[in-house]
């Protein structure tokens, strides 16, 4: 009887494990802000905590944006070679030294001025190209 048991608990439990792990966020542009989110923290500052479920959620449409331009570049025709200029342009120094945020704390909006780390840079650079490309492809 406990054999029983124990055999459905562990199938449940395995079912469960495995339908958990498939689960994904919908839309390459959330994937993308999760990924970017988790990639560029550097974590150094034991006074402050950053939302990461909060800051992914709003850096979807972000990266939206980028793959709305991959869609709206494949839908007018762009060439493959063309499409990867236009990446290179999104990830030169002068396009990333323009992208400003701003920084929500304790209920002031504040923009943000400080230099971009060069973790915070690659996992940019990587979001942008992924998330451009998905939209050029045709993947959500």
């Amino acid at each position: 009887m406990n054999g029983t048991r124990l055999a459905l608990a562990a199938s449940a439990l395995l079912s469960l494990f495995v339908l958990s792990g498939c689960a994904q966020p919908g839309t390459s542009a959330e994937r993308e802000s999760r990924h970017y989110v988790y990639a560029a923290d550097d974590g150094f500052d034991p006074n402050f905590r950053t939302n990461k479920a909060d800051t992914a959620r709003m850096m979807v449409p972000f990266f939206d944006q980028f793959w709305q331009a991959g869609k709206k570049d494949r839908d007018a025709g762009l060439t493959a070679e063309a499409a990867r200029q236009r990446l290179a342009s999104y990830t030169s120094d002068e396009f990333l030294a323009s992208v400003r945020g701003k920084t929500s704390f304790a209920g002031k909006d504040y923009d943000n001025n400080k230099s971009v780390s060069t973790q915070e840079r690659k996992a940019m650079i990587a979001a942008i190209t992924t998330t451009y490309m998905d939209g050029y492809q045709g993947r959500k």
